[in-house]
């Protein structure tokens, strides 16, 4: 049988979601999310055979507020919907499992994924709050991105184009085609931080995304609304598909997976 797993995490504790040692093996220094999930669901469940198949690849720092993940197993000790609060002891507290289920016949987690939306959170001022920069990117500026810009800058990545120039990395990429369904950038409200000139959401969903390709749309979308790039530029980017004519990759703690939605 399959079961489904839907889980948050803050990604400053891992080295992203995916076991990087060849054979599989969890390297201790070097924590993934995938390798302590499979330990904590092989200790609750008593089967060394478990393995967790993920939605997506997330990188280092990258947190997730709605990942989904998937197993297969023969049989359970435990009832599907009651290992989400049976993990929580075997978990540490930058991981939760908030919901578990038996799954339909041949569900995978990273197949049966059609869409993803992700949340890139940044905010703008000319000094940094120390107790935002776990969670977001601080940009140095003296005046506030135009916001405008920068929704018109998105808005040039809405549909179906080869990402080639928002990729870090092309050589594990079959396709470097994607369809972006919405992009868009809102002001948001951060009253912990009130000096700050601005603190901005960035909101992209899309069918699949390329290596590093949401933290390049964002560099990107940053670049516009401080004047360095233009809606005309990024144009210029997909038609040449260099990666030099995008803008720079943010870092990844401002990244969020938000939500998967499945098939």
């Amino acid at each position: 049988m399959t079961v489904r797993l839907f889980l948050r995490y803050d990604g400053r504790g891992f080295c992203g979601w995916q076991i990087q040692n060849e054979g599989g093996s969890e390297n201790p220094s070097k924590p993934t999310v995938q390798g302590t999930l499979n330990k904590a669901l092989r200790e609750l469940l008593r089967d060394d055979s478990i393995k967790v198949t993920g939605c997506s690849r997330t990188d280092t720092g990258v947190h997730a507020l709605d990942y989904c993940a998937s197993f297969e197993v023969s049989s359970l000790i435990v009832p599907a919907d009651k290992i989400c609060l049976a993990l929580r002891p075997l978990l540490p507290e930058t991981l939760t499992v908030f919901r578990s289920e038996i799954a339909p016949d041949g569900f995978n987690a990273r197949y049966d994924t059609v869409k993803k939306t992700y949340r890139y959170v940044f905010y703008c001022g000319e000094s940094s709050f120390p107790s935002l920069d776990a969670n977001a990117w601080f940009v140095k500026t003296q005046t506030a991105p135009d916001l405008e810009a920068m929704n018109e800058a998105a808005a040039k990545l809405v549909g179906t184009h080869d990402f080639s120039a928002f990729c870090g990395d092309l050589k594990n990429a079959k396709t470097t085609v994607r369809t972006v369904f919405s992009c868009s950038v809102k002001k948001a409200q951060l009253e912990i931080a009130p000096e700050c000139i601005g603190v901005f959401e960035l909101e992209i969903t899309g069918d699949g995304f390329l290596y590093n390709m949401v933290r390049i749309v964002a560099g990107t979308v940053v670049y516009a609304g401080l004047g360095k790039m233009t809606a005309g530029d990024v144009e210029k980017a997909l038609e040449t598909k260099a990666r030099k004519d995008a803008g720079m990759t943010a870092p990844p703690q401002g990244l969020y997976l938000s939500k998967v939605f499945l098939r």
